[in-house]
């Protein structure tokens, strides 16, 4: 069979067009997701969350979603900056602590008051019944909270001197993770220096603090263990920093109804117990380390020594809740989903 010249012309553009038209498709099938961080790649929460995460992504999705990870902050800026850079979409995913902007996360940072929990496991859940009860909404507005979670007890470690009862803390220069926990420090007579964690190990080298307020989860995933010395059992005494991996609302609207599901199922409060865990986990074998490595000494507080000092933080709670009523926050109803009556 034979065409004229104009027919093969037409039928070669068609041919051409429905291939252009798939590859097209192909293309903009392929979604790319940008998760920023300041941790390391070797820390725990990269390892054992967020690079399993993404290998599932990509798996479930066939390909056609993938998770790119930037830790030690690849893609610019401050720890500090990071879920900014998630609400303003330069990022599509962050992991961050709310915590190094206290001031956003006002509701959020109630997580960070004395003794709300006896344990880690406990306190995520707590985190979850508010947020589900839409106690934490107006700090999370443009973004979809992929995990919230928080850490194991706060501890302290120093470098030169002992902590080994309240008495030891008067004086001392202890860095903060948060505003919340730099309060107790305060009441417990040091003086707490806000730091973001990557900031710590210089610091405490150099003399410049005298140690921190801090999870023992650090003391592996940052090598503090090469700048401190003296490593202090608190037990359930201090607020618990919280973490989360939020993501861009806009960027999460964008996917298709597929690739929605497919974040939907592998992030939420399972993977806020996970990522629990790996924190639980990693600071006990932080604390075995430290127990067995020469020139180290790990104190543990007695049930006086505990009982003595929440004794000290116990005003923190009608502190909390008067400073939220002046920024038109129901304190005192956040802390009843805990459990806890201010009078």
């Amino acid at each position: 069979m034979h065409y004229s010249r104009s027919i093969k012309a037409a039928i070669a553009s068609t041919v051409f067009g429905a291939v252009t038209t798939v590859g097209m498709t192909a293309a903009m099938a392929q979604t790319e997701l940008r998760l920023h961080t300041f941790v390391p790649p070797g820390h725990i929460i990269y390892t054992t969350i967020l690079e399993p995460l993404a290998e599932q992504i990509a798996a479930e999705s066939n390909g056609t979603l993938t998770l790119t990870l930037y830790p030690a902050m690849q893609l610019g800026g401050g720890a500090p900056e990071l879920i900014r850079q998630a609400v303003e979409g330069t990022v599509d995913m962050a992991f961050s602590l709310p915590g190094y902007t206290s001031a956003q996360f006002p509701r959020t940072q109630m997580i960070e008051l004395p003794s709300l929990r006896a344990e880690g496991m406990a306190t995520t859940e707590l985190m979850w019944d508010l947020l589900e009860g839409g106690y934490l909404d107006p700090e999370f507005d443009g973004l979809k909270v992929l995990a919230l979670w928080a850490a194991d007890d706060a501890g302290l470690y120093t470098r030169d001197k002992p902590i080994r009862s309240l008495d030891d803390v008067a004086g001392l220069l202890l860095r903060s993770p948060s505003a919340a926990q730099a309060g107790q420090i305060e009441r417990m007579g040091g003086t707490p220096v806000a730091m973001p964690i990557p900031e710590l190990y210089p610091q405490l080298e150099r003399g410049v603090i005298d140690g921190a307020l801090v999870p023992f989860t650090t003391i592996l995933d940052f090598r503090m263990h090469e700048v401190a010395n003296y490593f202090t059992i608190t037990g359930p005494l201090f607020g618990r920093s919280q973490f989360t991996v939020v993501m861009n609302e806009a960027s999460y609207n964008n996917l298709s109804a597929e690739h929605q599901a497919i974040i939907d199922r592998l992030t939420g409060e399972e993977l806020s117990r996970k990522a629990t865990q790996a924190y639980l986990d990693r600071a006990a074998e932080a604390t075995d380390f430290v127990r067995n490595a020469p020139g180290k000494e790990v104190i543990e507080f007695s049930a006086e020594e505990q009982a003595r000092i929440r004794e000290v933080l116990a005003p923190i709670y009608a502190e909390w809740v008067a400073a939220m009523s002046a920024q038109g926050i129901d304190g005192a109803a956040m802390l009843a989903v805990a459990g806890i009556t201010v009078n």
